[in-house]
């Protein structure tokens, strides 16, 4: 192998290693960002109510609909996840992840009627 080809190599290694080591950084470095969120239902002596863990760790406990007057638990475990799956929508998107009566009844979890006693 001549002097200029190891030079090349060189050069080329450099330059490989120039591009990498920034992406690996930038990449490693939006991965620390993230957090695991998942809602969770739970079974309450109301009905079902919703868990949202952040990392495996709790961090809201809701046991009762949030937004109505009454103090009672979801019908189905279906209804706790579709309210806590919105509660994570609006966390992902910088939102405070506050329910309200609109969003309970875009989930059809509550009717008209309801809301407006």
């Amino acid at each position: 192998m001549t002097i200029k080809k190891k030079h090349h190599r060189y050069i080329a290694l450099v330059f490989l290693a120039g591009l990498l080591v920034p992406l690996y950084f930038t990449f490693r470095s939006s991965n620390q960002d993230k957090v695991f969120v998942e809602p969770q239902a739970i079974q309450t002596s109301l009905g079902w109510g919703y868990d949202i863990l952040v990392d495996h760790k709790p961090y809201i406990h809701q046991e009762i609909i949030p937004a109505i007057t009454e103090k009672k638990g979801f019908k189905t475990k279906e209804e706790a996840l579709l309210v806590a799956r919105r509660v994570i929508e609006k966390m992902s998107t910088n939102q405070l992840p506050t329910i309200t009566l609109d969003d309970l009844k875009e989930l059809g979890i509550i009717k008209d009627s309801v809301a407006s006693k």
